[in-house]
């Protein structure tokens, strides 16, 4: 089975998209791996999935891409995640959210919707949606993040005006903007 990693790479050090993202499966298929689901953030950095068959096959990924561009972050999606308390779990996602790692903050925040019930539940599944949205965003499928934005923005409805330590009015209204405006603003919660 093979081994998943989520890996961003820094804007710097090239001119064009669509080459440098070719550069990287190139490199990836080089050493018997792939790369998928390329998603751009809003300063140019590239994220995408890495599949690889073994440690060592994505060590020398890693070594032949760190010449092209610094490397921002990894993460090995392979290994199972610690169990974490909501607030560290809310407080992880946030972190992701602000940081532009839209899928990783979606992620985290399933794992407490799927223990979760009533109307935390469906706060916490419109919050996903907003991560899911901006996944789209990156991966340019404007029409499908606005139609996500839509959806989480009928489920984004709580009784107080925060949610461990996230300002709800003040997300509600970004996400009405972007959907007013029909343009997407990457912003922090």
């Amino acid at each position: 089975m093979p081994l998943r990693y989520l890996l961003r790479l820094a804007s710097d050090s090239f001119r064009s998209r669509e080459g440098f993202l070719r550069g990287v499966r190139s490199l990836s298929a080089s050493v018997g791996g792939s790369v998928r689901n390329p998603k751009w953030t809003s300063y140019g950095a590239l994220e995408v999935d890495v599949f690889v068959n073994s440690r060592p096959d994505f060590d020398l990924l890693r070594a032949a891409l760190e010449p092209l561009s610094k490397i921002e972050f990894v993460h090995d999606l392979s290994e199972a995640p610690p169990h974490k308390s909501k607030e560290e779990t809310i407080s992880e996602a946030r972190s992701y959210f602000n940081s532009e790692r839209f899928w990783e903050a979606h992620e985290t925040l399933e794992a407490l919707w799927r223990v979760s019930s009533g109307d935390e539940k469906l706060l916490l599944q419109g919050l996903i949606l907003v991560c899911a949205a901006f996944v789209h965003h990156q991966k340019s499928e404007e029409e499908t993040g606005q139609s996500v934005l839509r959806r989480a923005s009928r489920q984004l409805n709580w009784p107080h005006r925060g949610y461990e330590g996230i300002d709800l009015e003040r997300l509600r209204r970004r996400v009405q903007n972007v959907l007013n405006t029909k343009r997407f603003r990457v912003f922090w919660i």
